[in-house]
């Protein structure tokens, strides 16, 4: 998987047992993916997918297509993470700096080169 999701993941509180995103399989704390259902009283609720694996695939995906759109960091993180129901200037933060440092409107597909496995 790549940096930049598991910097997602990490804002998101994946790895922290029993949070939202860790019980519903969802790293990127995804409404709708491919693998994700939910249930009908809330149908645009954070989904709940069937595996770990399945739940990174889809954030992976995500964060492809976004690539694909030409989205920067900054509008990546106003989109998912929009001041309305985060801290999103931390957010934005500390994506860049678990990037390197990289300025906000580096470009996800640029963003999705640097490796690296401390997250």
């Amino acid at each position: 998987m790549t940096l930049l999701a598991r910097l997602i993941a990490k804002e998101e509180g994946f790895f922290v047992t029993g949070s939202l995103p860790a019980r519903r399989h969802n790293p990127g704390d995804l409404r709708h993916s491919p693998h994700s259902s939910h249930t009908p009283d809330a149908p645009d609720a954070v989904g709940t997918i069937d595996s770990d694996v399945d739940g990174w695939a889809d954030l992976e995906r995500q964060i492809d297509l976004d690539a694909k759109r030409n989205l920067t960091l900054r509008d990546l993180v106003y989109k998912y993470a929009p001041p309305n129901e985060n801290n999103t200037g931390k957010y934005l933060a500390d994506l860049c700096k678990g990037l390197g440092g990289i300025p906000s409107d580096t470009f996800v597909y640029d963003a999705l080169k640097i490796t690296g496995d401390k997250v």
